[in-house]
């Protein structure tokens, strides 16, 4: 007599049971493979009145999708380089031949995802056991993904709409059009926004958790979503119901703004000469269409922040013990090509300071700020990229006083982004790798899904 289990014979209610005691995605992923019942069972979870919101069980590197041949190509400081034509260039002579360059170097290799996107696949690799999951996700290809530390995406296509995308259920929830955004930068320029829109929204952060279904056409809360966009770096703002971006206002033109985390429950804004900004959004402010942004910390002359749009980014990074300001260094090598330049480059160093934020006892005022510089993390380590960041807890698998970062330099959008990824160590100053594959995109290069 053969004792065997059915198991693809197990009802679906008791495994939807099943599945609602499951702690985090991966053991999702586990039973969907089971078999073809199973798999139907948990892509009708996002429909469920019970929605799951499984965090990962360790963090998750969102690797990017596959292109036809030709489309990316990556240079590292490590990897010989052989293109005829390429030879090494100071950066001061890369102005020489600016103007006979420039339409080549506008226009040339500008990615189309209609031609060179090959699959609707995507792959998830996890950091604890260097494992990678393959899902299908063809509502992110060909898209530019920005991701949130909130467990959702933000994606933006040449069809101008704007989307938060749950890359584990796939579920997707649009929200206002970019032709919605107050500075439209692209009114003057030869290039289409459809043939830019992968450079319009630089960074996004969202303001809470959002559960992954809707019941009676409600979502289980209404976050903000705030995002950095056009060539001058804007803030504007979104909720769910919204139908436009609301504009944040600085006391400056353009604001250049760098990054955006939400603290405690609060939306901060570091511009390009380190400045810090805390963004003032309430009903008043929303009924009239306006927000605005008002500055809480001066660098002082004699702090060397560092920050330089030549070569280093600086991100904000939330955390249960302390707001960071982290400096991302980079070096980078000029190459001319029969198209203009070409760059190799790659991440040299971070530079940590401590933001303390003191609150007053009343609401109304705003928080006072000094910039303490630091080079130990303790217990914690970073997580950086073109993800809002964050910092976690030190584990088995995520090593103390560590800065993990993926690719984040606006040399990749044309180029082929993906290679200078890694965990810098703040005691020793060395950089290891965590990621042993090869995950290469134009415009979407990997980031951590957390």
């Amino acid at each position: 007599m053969d004792h065997r289990a059915d198991w693809d014979g197990l009802p679906g209610d008791i495994l939807i049971v099943i599945a609602h005691m499951l702690t985090c995605c991966e053991d999702l992923y586990r039973i969907s493979a089971v078999s073809k019942s199973w798999n139907s069972v948990v892509s009708g979870l996002s429909r469920d009145k019970k929605p799951l919101q499984l965090p990962p069980e360790s963090p998750l590197l969102f690797l990017a999708e596959q292109v036809a041949e030709g489309s990316a190509f990556s240079c590292d400081f490590n990897d010989e380089y052989h293109e005829e034509g390429m030879v090494e260039i100071n950066v001061e002579d890369e102005d020489e031949d600016e103007d006979q360059d420039e339409e080549h170097y506008c226009y040339h290799e500008r990615y189309d995802y209609r031609k060179s996107s090959v699959s609707g696949t995507r792959g998830l690799h996890r950091l604890a056991t260097g494992k990678t999951y393959s899902v299908e996700l063809p509502e992110a290809s060909g898209r530019l993904i920005l991701g949130t530390n909130k467990g959702w995406l933000v994606t933006l296509g040449r069809d101008l709409q704007i989307s938060l995308l749950h890359p584990l259920l796939r579920q997707y929830i649009p929200l206002p059009h970019m032709g919605t955004f107050l500075h439209q930068h692209y009114a003057k320029s030869p290039i289409s926004p459809e043939d830019a829109s992968e450079e319009f929204i630089l960074r996004v952060a969202m303001s809470c958790k959002l559960h992954p279904s809707k019941n009676n056409g409600m979502y289980s809360s209404n976050p903000i979503v705030m995002a950095i966009y056009g060539a001058r770096r804007y803030l504007a703002y979104a909720r769910l119901t919204d139908k436009v971006w609301t504009e944040v206002f600085f006391p400056i033109m353009a604001p250049f703004i760098e990054d955006i985390a939400c603290y405690k429950g609060k939306f901060y804004a570091l511009n390009g000469r380190g400045d810090l900004f805390v963004c003032d959004i309430d009903d008043n402010s929303e009924t009239q269409g306006r927000a605005k942004g008002t500055k809480i910390f001066s660098r002082p002359t004699d702090l060397d922040i560092g920050i330089n749009y030549d070569n280093s980014r600086a991100y904000l990074v939330e955390s249960e013990f302390g707001f960071w300001l982290v400096v991302r260094e980079f070096k980078a090598k000029y190459f001319k090509a029969p198209h203009r330049a070409r760059v190799k480059y790659r991440t040299c160093n971070f530079t940590l300071w401590k933001m303390e934020l003191k609150y007053s006892d009343h609401p109304s005022e705003l928080p006072s700020c000094t910039c303490i510089p630091e080079n130990n993390l303790g217990d914690q380590a970073l997580f950086i990229g073109r993800a809002t960041c964050l910092s976690l807890p030190s584990s088995q698998y995520i090593r103390p006083n560590c800065i993990y970062f993926t690719d984040d330099t606006e040399v990749s959008f044309h180029k082929g982004g993906g290679h200078d990824m890694g965990i810098f160590n703040m005691e020793t100053h060395t950089i290891e790798p965590f990621f042993q594959g090869k995950s290469i995109h134009p415009i979407s290069p990997p980031l951590w899904y957390i």
